[in-house]
């Protein structure tokens, strides 16, 4: 036989084989469901070294030279199971327990209860025994009365203990930060760091600090505490000469000793101490990027990319003026813009939102309402402002409008079929 039909016997035995449970519960348990796994591939490999002899090799598994089916055991699966049998009508017995209550603030207990238990390691060991004959086996369980191993009292110790971790004070500073913050955990996200488990012996409750909360509330401390670099724009010509600023570079910083602050926080709670740290950080330093220019646009309100779309709104001269890089390709045209009570924005922004035809309504300074159907060729740039055809003024060149930039009907409609979505609009006095 070789390696591959061994181990396909092997584990096909394996899954066959199972303990019969009998006595105080009844069930039939499979090798796994009592934590016992066969290492098929194992177990053949110890067959093909016991005898080189084909047939050997399988006689090897079962008759005069038996070999050691390679096994592995779960205890806590074991137990598991035997504790699932249990009916609903006994008592299992069950350890005390501490968890942070509802208010997110104080640790209560769960009391322990006695109850009844079935022995484990027996079913284990008749698991091991199927096993490593791969033959199924049987196990009578007994009821046996148990006493919880954590008692009320060592809940109660315990959740005193995770009161005194969550309680302790926590500062972490930045003294080369001007502006003097302090970063502190809440009450709440602090005693979420607090876990309270069982030792390894299971016989006694234990009140730690999880470093992962803890890491993820200092990281987020630090991102705060540090600032992103601003990476400056210059607008330069085809000459590459850099003709103005447009966003100037500002370094930032970032904190280097995130690491070390955790592990020196966790260490003092844990402790039952308070702790104070400080952050420390490094310069990021801005880059710097050039951005072309059109020619002739540094005399521009707005200095635009060659070619580049965008409007110039000018407030002063009532006039809207569309250009690509610094040529002027409609305009200046005459518009109605925001009347005193109801002005038109200033600032650079964006075409947005653009329809064919709307209905436009909302209030008029005196309360009263507005409502202007079918208004043509819409194109928002920011907010409810926006360029449309105004059909209803016979002249422009004035201020009157409820915000936005009334004008005649074709230029309103050149406006919305020139503009792309993302278009700059630069209004002004």
């Amino acid at each position: 036989m070789t390696r591959a039909q061994i181990s396909e016997l092997v584990s096909g035995l394996a899954q066959q084989t199972t303990v019969s449970v009998t006595g105080d519960v009844e069930a039939t348990a499979s090798l796994s469901d009592l934590g016992t796994t066969v290492d098929a591939d194992a177990t053949a490999d110890a067959a093909l070294a016991a005898s080189s002899d084909v047939v050997g090799r399988f006689r090897a598994l079962f008759e005069d030279n038996p070999i050691d089916v390679v096994t592995t055991s779960d205890p806590t699966a074991a137990e598991a199971y035997t504790t699932a049998l249990i009916p609903s009508n006994e008592s299992v017995a069950t350890n005390a327990t501490v968890r942070l209550g509802p208010d997110g603030l104080t640790f209560i207990t769960t009391p322990a209860v006695e109850g009844v238990s079935l022995d484990s390691a027996e079913a284990a060991r008749a698991a091991q025994e199927a096993a490593s004959t791969l033959t199924s086996q049987s196990v009578t369980l007994t009821y046996s009365s148990q006493v919880p191993e954590i008692t009320d009292d060592e809940a109660a110790r315990a959740a005193e203990q995770a009161g005194v971790l969550a309680s302790q004070p926590v500062a972490i500073t930045d003294s080369t930060d001007p502006r003097g913050q302090t970063w502190t955990p809440d009450a709440t996200t602090q005693a979420s760091w607090v876990t309270v488990t069982p030792t390894a012996d299971g016989t006694a409750l234990t009140a730690r600090v999880d470093a992962t909360k803890v890491s993820q509330w200092v990281t987020a401390s630090s991102d705060a505490a540090g600032d992103a670099p601003t990476d400056g724009v210059r607008n330069v010509n085809s000459r590459g000469d850099v003709v103005a600023t447009s966003v100037e570079a500002v370094d930032g910083n970032k904190v280097t000793n995130a690491e070390a602050i955790t592990t020196a926080l966790v260490e003092a709670l844990n402790a039952g101490r308070p702790y104070t740290g400080d952050f420390t950080t490094e310069v990021v330093k801005a880059s710097w990027t050039d951005r072309l220019i059109a020619d002739g646009a540094e005399n521009l309100v707005y200095q635009a990319a060659p070619g580049e779309k965008w409007v110039d709104v000018n407030l002063s001269n009532k006039t809207v003026t569309a250009y690509e890089g610094a040529t002027v390709v409609r305009g200046p045209i005459s518009m109605v813009d925001g009347a005193a009570e109801t002005p038109t924005v200033t600032g650079t922004y964006h075409v947005y939102l653009q329809y064919t035809s709307q209905t436009m309504e909302g209030d008029n300074v005196d309360g009263t309402r507005y409502r202007s159907e079918d208004v043509p060729w819409v194109s928002y740039f920011y907010s409810g402002y926006a360029f449309h055809g105004a059909p209803w003024r016979s002249s422009f060149g004035y201020s009157a409008s409820h915000g936005c930039v009334n004008m005649p009907v074709s230029e309103a409609y050149w406006i919305y079929n020139w503009a792309e979505i993302g278009t700059t609009v630069v209004s002004h006095y």
